[in-house]
């Protein structure tokens, strides 16, 4: 299908440049040429009306889409708000982007930022004379982890995405390939704005070389269980707790599905072998069993590959169904395909049935997900064709299609059945806040005695502390401290004292502490320069981003985007 593409592709270059001079002039739908008219603005950009239905389009349907065929640094750079949010989804592209890692958290100005800045890199396109050929598209998108499973494309999973998705989700094969040129575009853009940039390399080496010295560090710890313990609270405080933090103790949501699930059996049938003679030789009986084996893993294969056709062709059927406008029968259209619809009772997230308990999604791109968080992502709908969930590929070589039947949503849990959480909740706040405010008095107990002339570990004792000595040690130590959980946290936070200097207190999960700073020594070793090299293209890659990050910054604002979640 992609192939077809490069028989024209010089005319597809002479009808891109016709539409790219055009787009200044349009401005009303990104890839499609078609004006406004559809609902009240939405947004306003270089001065330009996007209508609702263009800006639902040009955002939110375009990001499932990039979601979808994993187009996610193209998501990334567009969408994330900084420097530290879009370095995170870079750490995470190969699974996900901004989009589906803050899902829950996404705001309208976030969605107006993607849609503002997809028309900023469509000008800046134009401007800049950037191109991206035919092959070059048809390239991108073969390299598509959706397309390319094992790093190989695969033409049949990109024909039934473009036969079978695209159209749900409101597109067509062309619009998917005018984003994957703007993501080709938008690379070409980055490296252009920030890509010659370099860091200058003494104060890399200078903030290296302080994480690789060896440290030799005293510590004094609280301990937070100690407070924990001494926690009694009255009657009347934990019913205030509760009061105040009723939200937090809710009961669970409660779900029901019917489902179909196929697998292949934990044993496949041993293939018909030709016997063998009796006085068969000991190479011949390893021929035969080598034979026997291959032929059964060519039978699993083979029955594997079954169980994928069958599955598709249920869920084609319900497609089928759902353009025919006919009611949806869920149980009805499995039974035409030889199977038997489940119906189960309300169960939760960490109640599911026992067939399906414990189950995992397979494959790359779902990093072992439980099933039971796509059961719980499904949004509730007025439309029944909207609950059939795609197939999902489960455990070794399973595969389930699913349709949510009931929700039961979380209710807040009354006083006496909320009553053992609240309190220990309670008691754990209160231990928390308790051990933070023993060791910053401490901390400032301890430097009054050095002020006074007093070292350290002796104004540490006089106060009943028992400083503990951690290393020498550096990041790179073959046996880092073992009786020291968190020596890389302690490591640089002493990278940035001086040797006799006192730590700010250091609050953790089960702990409070602060640190004094005895020695700080440069580790020699050979490897360094070579760790070096890598901290300044780290830096560099680092600048880049903030540089890029600037630039499409500054276009926002000259493009005075204006929308009533966005203005301010």
């Amino acid at each position: 299908m992609i192939e077809n593409m490069r028989k024209y592709t010089g005319l597809m270059a002479v009808v891109f440049v016709l539409l790219a001079a055009g787009f200044l002039f349009t401005m009303n739908d990104i890839g499609t040429g078609a004006g406004g008219g559809s609902g009240p603005t939405a947004l306003e950009v270089y001065g330009q009306s996007i209508d609702q239905q263009t800006y639902q389009k040009s955002g939110q349907r375009t990001l499932q889409l990039c979601s979808e065929v994993g187009m996610h640094n193209y998501v990334n750079f567009l969408m994330a708000p900084d420097a530290a949010q879009l370095q995170q989804s870079l750490q995470f592209a190969s699974f996900g982007n901004y989009y589906t890692l803050f899902g829950n958290n996404l705001t309208e100005q976030d969605l107006n930022r993607f849609v503002a800045n997809r028309y900023i890199l469509q000008n800046a396109i134009t401007e800049m004379g950037l191109y991206a050929s035919e092959d070059e598209v048809s390239e991108s998108i073969k390299a598509l982890p959706t397309f390319s499973a094992g790093g190989k494309y695969n033409e049949a999973a990109y024909s039934t995405f473009v036969d079978k998705r695209l159209g749900r989700l409101g597109f067509t094969e062309k619009y998917l390939r005018e984003v994957a040129r703007e993501n080709i575009c938008l690379k070409k853009l980055i490296d252009i704005v920030g890509g010659g940039l370099t860091p200058p390399r003494s104060a890399v080496q200078d903030q290296f070389e302080a994480q690789l010295q060896t440290v030799t560090l005293a510590k004094v710890v609280f301990n937070r269980d100690d407070f924990v313990e001494k926690e009694d609270p009255s009657e009347e405080e934990i019913k205030a707790f509760w009061e105040a933090n009723q939200d937090s103790y809710k009961s669970d949501e409660q779900r029901s599905i019917s489902y179909h699930y196929i697998k292949l059996p934990e044993e496949s049938p041993e293939p018909e072998a030709a016997p063998l003679a009796d006085d068969a030789t000991d190479k011949e009986k390893k021929e035969a069993a080598a034979k026997a084996a291959a032929a059964k893993s060519e039978q699993r294969e083979a029955a594997t590959k079954q169980l994928t056709r069958d599955i598709q062709k249920l869920f084609d059927s319900i497609l089928d169904s759902e353009d025919k406008k006919q009611p949806l029968d869920f149980a009805t259209l499995v039974a035409d395909h030889g199977g038997q619809a489940v119906k189960t009772e309300l169960f939760t997230n960490s109640t599911l049935p026992e067939e399906l308990k414990g189950l995992t999604l397979r494959g790359a791109s779902n990093r072992n997900r439980p099933l039971a968080s796509v059961i719980f992502e499904v949004q509730t709908s007025e439309k029944e064709y909207d609950l059939v969930s795609d197939p999902q590929p489960v455990g070794a070589n399973g595969w389930i299609v699913f349709k949510l039947e009931e929700v039961v949503e979380p209710v807040v849990l009354d006083y006496a059945v909320a009553r053992d959480r609240a309190r220990a909740q309670l008691i754990g706040e209160n231990g928390t806040e308790k051990v933070k405010q023993a060791a910053k008095d401490g901390r400032d107990a301890v430097l009054a005695l050095m002020k006074d002339g007093k070292d350290f570990d002796t104004a540490a004792r006089e106060k009943g502390f028992t400083p503990v000595q951690v290393g020498p040690y550096s990041p790179s130590s073959v046996a880092p401290p073992k009786d020291e959980p968190s020596a890389q946290q302690l490591h640089g936070i002493a990278s940035g004292l001086n040797a006799g200097d006192v730590s700010e207190t250091i609050d953790e999960q089960d702990r409070s502490l602060f640190i004094y700073v005895d020695k700080r020594e440069l580790e020699e070793n050979e490897g360094n320069a070579l760790r070096i090299d890598g901290a300044m293209q780290g830096a560099q890659t680092d600048l880049m981003i903030r540089t890029f990050l600037n630039w499409i910054n500054h276009q926002y604002l000259e493009a005075e985007v204006k929308a009533p979640a966005a203005e301010g």
